[in-house]
């Protein structure tokens, strides 16, 4: 079969099988650096030691959620897909790529040195910030531009959740990707002023990805749809090949 043909079945399963995958490895990379910190020495509590080591863990926990974040949406978008194209499968590589580069930025910014409480020289950054927030912005922005080709072209879709993802696109769920893209590249510039408060943006990732959720009653509208939609019968004309 051709690669930009569309392809249906077992592929969609190893797509996202292949995808669960190549996520599970970047998050247990992402924990490496820590395994590299020494335990307490003589004299030393583990108090000490976290806060001789603040910016490794936090960098840690901070990229693990944004990922888990990002990972949840990208599930649920490729969760509906019935079928996949050419570019559809380059768009969830690129996708992927971003999340196996990520450890590398994060170790990085975790382990500069301007989380010494005495470095706050202004426009003082060596860039690791920057890289680490838009490289979370490149993630977030590749994931949006799937998500967007996948609405627009609905006949990649399982039927059954194809008015599902039409009404959902006209709740403010469809503003998240851009306003999590547009939070990691301010976040990226704050840095190259200021280092450490690039951390800040997590304050805003989280309040924002629950705000850009579907009211209650949206949700409970858009269930309803999925589960009369499930329980309609199959046995109409295939989508063709």
């Amino acid at each position: 079969m051709a690669q930009w043909e569309r392809r249906t079945g077992t592929s969609v399963e190893r797509l996202l099988f292949f995808s669960d995958a190549v996520v599970a490895v970047a998050i247990t990379v992402l924990a490496l650096p820590l395994f590299s910190i020494p335990g307490p020495t003589q004299g030393e509590t583990v108090l000490d030691v976290i806060r001789a080591n603040f910016g490794q863990i936090t960098s840690f926990v901070v990229t693990f959620i944004v990922m888990a974040i990002m990972w949840g949406i990208h599930n649920r978008v490729t969760n509906s897909l019935g079928s996949y194209n050419g570019i559809i499968f380059w768009l969830n590589m690129m996708w992927l790529i971003g999340l196996v580069f990520m450890p590398w930025p994060s170790a990085m910014y975790g382990g500069a040195d301007h989380w010494d409480a005495t470095s706050t020289t202004l426009f003082a950054s060596d860039g690791t910030g920057a890289l680490y927030w838009w490289t979370m912005a490149y993630i977030s922005g590749i994931g949006s531009l799937m998500a967007l080709y996948i609405n627009r072209h609905p006949e990649f879709m399982k039927p059954e959740d194809r008015d599902y993802w039409a009404t959902l696109r006209t709740t403010r769920t469809r503003f998240r990707g851009i306003a999590f893209f547009s939070v990691f590249i301010v976040a990226g510039l704050t840095t190259l002023v200021y280092p450490v408060a690039g951390y800040w943006a997590l304050l805003l990732t989280w309040p924002l990805n629950v705000y850009l959720q579907p009211s209650k009653s949206q949700r409970l509208d858009l269930d309803r749809m999925r589960q009369t939609a499930a329980s309609r019968p199959t046995n109409g004309p295939a989508d063709p090949e």
